[in-house]
């Protein structure tokens, strides 16, 4: 069996609305050979879409369905990574979708650079329903070089890949109890260890702008980006620059 070099990790729930996008996501891949999986995450128990879903792909062998214990959408991107074998990570929503017209460039980044053992790889994203209002994947500067990653890095995950053996190496996971900004905190712990980053300027993901971190107030995600810098030893000292 060749090795993995991609893991595609979503959680679940209740995807009936978007259970046509999942499909879609599945079967972009199937025209290329290359060498994938999805891992589908979901907490406590299946619903009904989620056993439906499960009955359309069986015949997939690329994918994995994978009951998280915890109850947040944290909690199952950690049991992702645990359960994941892909070279590189990368989270999405089941409301998210590839961008078709850049797999292909996409998958020839990935095959061209898992040799250079790079950490991050950066891509850019487009908002769904506003595709000329791009999220550009490009580190903007900060008042240091030391901390340019607290200010400025990219904040969207579904354009990011991760290379899972520095993710397990530095045994960084998402904080399940923080509800809407632990994959900005995830992000900062990984960008604290300064990893060696490539920075592609095309499109991979059609980022869906009415998913739940952007119900809450900017007030409230200042407070949990506090708590979560302070929880982490790593970016405690670096809180006053969240602050200010």
């Amino acid at each position: 069996m060749k090795d993995i070099k991609l893991s595609i990790i979503i959680p679940i729930k209740d995807i009936d609305y978007w259970k046509n996008n999942v499909i879609r996501n599945v079967d972009l891949f199937k025209k290329y050979n290359f060498e994938h999986e999805f891992l589908f995450v979901y907490s406590s128990k299946k619903d009904n879409s989620i056993i439906s879903l499960q009955k359309i792909l069986k015949k997939e062998k690329n994918i994995g369905f994978y009951l998280d214990q915890g109850n947040s959408i944290y909690s199952a991107m950690n049991k992702g990574i645990e359960s994941s074998k892909g070279s590189y990570l990368i989270f999405i929503g089941a409301d998210d979708s590839f961008n078709e017209s850049q797999i292909s460039n996409f998958i020839e980044t990935l095959n061209n650079n898992l040799n250079i053992k790079y950490d991050l790889i950066l891509f850019e994203v487009l908002f769904k329903g506003e595709t000329e209002k791009r999220s550009f994947w490009k580190k903007e500067g900060g008042i240091t070089t030391q901390i340019h990653w607290t200010l400025g890095q990219p904040r969207i995950h579904q354009g990011i890949l991760y290379k899972r053996s520095f993710i397990i190496s530095k045994k960084i996971r998402y904080l399940s109890n923080i509800k809407v900004t632990a994959d900005y905190i995830f992000t900062s712990e990984v960008c604290s260890y300064k990893p060696l980053t490539l920075i592609k300027n095309f499109p991979i993901i059609f980022y869906n702008t009415d998913g739940f971190s952007s119900k809450s107030s900017y007030s409230y995600r200042l407070i949990e980006h506090i708590k979560g810098y302070y929880l982490i030893p790593r970016l405690r000292k670096y809180l006053f620059f969240v602050i200010v």
